[in-house]
């Protein structure tokens, strides 16, 4: 469990720290970007090697100096220190001229004009989630809206059909997902777009109006001053960068707005009693809490920051999050505030390599604001049933229910926690009441064991659910296993215990929280 003692003791000793995939940063990664800005804005990380600045002032050179810090090797850490192969196309991790080009190809389809006239559709995808939803008082920002709206506008768009959705946003998430304490994957398999092959074979023969036709049939001049189309393998390509974009930022956007404005209830109160306010005020949520927190970019000649040589060859990790708090661009950068005067934040990229989906993302943001405000003025976050992605590369909720003034709360998770509620003992298990001493206060639960051999198998129960235990192990008195929790967020615990008797004793190594002891007692039928 993260709570705010456990991320403020990381960052609070000694030495300034940050590693981007220690789960203590994941909650509130905020006090160690501040210690960043003041004490090392230029960090350099000798476990993962990779330079890190944190003030909005390098970040910005980091993000516009094409020549030397080059996005070729991509703009996510994993990828530029293993040198990931890139697929033709990802034009994301390009540069000139090939970037100019490819990008070029998509700026006439993603002007705000165009997706302005978006707002129709983007809102009655929003009624549609939110209506069912007003009488009982008990909403899902993300659940309800931010998983649903901005996935089926991106389909909408691509022309991926309605029953194949999930599917694509499910590969998304799973490819974006990483294990807690640990980096992401980085074969590159996800980047190329081979899930969306059928797609583009079938619209190849039946074309229509749709991104994924154009793509298919426009023209233009490659980097050899060739007129051609795009080859198959760059549309493939084209469709998963579009459809992962169009799933993840809106729907951390979306999340981030409800956390935010909860805790700022003056300011949500006057958004609501003013709408000309919601425009600035997604701009102060993008500026706040950034669903990219960081972009990546390879160093083609030794640099300088502050005047410490980054040589050729370095990883350097801008912290866009940080930079967004600095307050040597914003005053009183750590405060929200929706009327604070306008600055340009940097959580969509700066210079060429802009997001060139920001336009969309906006108007999808302010329009689930208004939306949501016409039928909950005020609500709160049920944070106990919270839970926040696993990822390195994008920060935001992958559950955030939330209870306006007139919910009967409980009821609608009452009645999807019904398939989950504990299964009785299986036939010839013991059963154990175990505590787990944390430094967060003890935790109570069931055991369910069976020994066969040396092999150990069961489930254990607790107030955040059931879970089954892995990799067990029978070594006389000694058991071991593992356990994969997701509440409140996803982390591996690693239990090594004995048994004498009734009684039980032992420890779980709770990933990066260090360990815990444990005692245990056994339950007689």
């Amino acid at each position: 469990m993260v709570t705010n003692a456990s991320v403020q003791s990381a960052v609070s000793k000694g030495t300034v720290h940050w590693d981007p995939y220690d789960p203590r940063y994941f909650a509130n990664p905020y006090p160690v970007f501040r210690r960043l800005r003041e004490e090392a804005p230029l960090y350099y990380n000798e476990q993962y090697d990779f330079y890190a600045v944190s003030r909005y002032e390098d970040v910005a050179r980091a993000l516009g100096d094409r020549d030397t810090f080059i996005s070729a090797r991509g703009d996510i850490l994993e990828f530029i220190k293993h040198n990931t192969p890139m697929p033709p196309g990802m034009f994301i991790y390009e540069d000139p001229p090939l970037h100019t080009i490819h990008r070029g190809i998509l700026t006439r389809v993603f002007t705000p004009k165009k997706m302005a006239a978006l707002e129709p559709q983007i809102r009655a995808f929003c009624a549609d989630a939110l209506d069912p939803l007003v009488a009982g008082g008990e909403f899902n920002f993300i659940d309800d809206l931010g998983a649903e709206m901005p996935m089926r506008i991106i389909g909408m768009l691509l022309g991926i059909p309605d029953e194949d959705l999930k599917k694509v946003q499910h590969f998304v998430d799973k490819s974006l997902s990483t294990e807690p304490g640990k980096p992401m994957d980085t074969s590159g398999a996800s980047l190329g777009g081979d899930l969306y092959a059928d797609y583009i074979d079938w619209r190849a023969k039946n074309p229509s109006d749709d991104l994924m036709t154009e793509l298919l049939n426009v023209e233009f001049v490659d980097e050899m001053g060739t007129t051609r189309k795009l080859r198959r393998e760059e549309v493939l390509t084209f469709i998963g960068i579009l459809a992962g974009a169009g799933n993840e930022t809106t729907n951390r956007l979306i999340g981030w707005t409800g956390k935010t404005l909860a805790e700022h209830p003056e300011q949500r109160r006057q958004i609501y009693e003013n709408r000309g306010l919601i425009p600035q005020a997604i701009e102060e949520v993008l500026r706040f809490e950034p669903p990219g927190p960081a972009v990546s970019r390879y160093v083609a000649r030794d640099t300088e920051f502050h005047g410490t040589k980054v040589p050729e060859g370095s990883a350097v990790v801008g912290i866009t999050a940080a930079a967004n708090r600095d307050e040597r661009k914003f005053a009183n950068g750590e405060v929200f505030d929706i009327h604070r005067e306008r600055a340009a934040h940097l959580t969509f990229g700066y210079g060429f390599h802009n997001c060139l989906g920001n336009a969309l993302a906006r108007v999808e943001g302010r329009v689930a604001l208004d939306e949501i405000l016409k039928r909950f003025p005020d609500w709160e976050i049920d944070l106990e049933n919270a839970r926040l992605s696993s990822t390195s590369s994008v920060r935001g909720w992958e559950t955030l229910p939330a209870y306006a003034p007139n919910a009967k709360r409980g009821a609608r998770r009452s009645k999807a926690a019904a398939p989950e509620t504990p299964a009785p003992a299986p036939a010839g298990a013991e059963t154990w009441k175990m505590t787990l001493k944390t430094p967060m206060g003890p935790q109570e639960m069931t055991v369910h064991l069976t020994r066969q051999g040396d092999t150990l198998t069961g489930r254990i129960d607790s107030p955040a659910g059931s879970e089954t235990i892995q990799d067990g192990k029978v070594s006389n008195e000694a058991l071991t296993w593992i356990l994969h929790v997701k509440k409140p967020m996803p982390i591996q615990l690693t239990f090594e215990v004995k048994v004498r008797g009734d009684l039980m004793t032992g420890s779980a190594k709770l990933g990066m929280f260090g360990s815990a002891e444990l005692t245990g007692a056994r339950v007689h039928a």
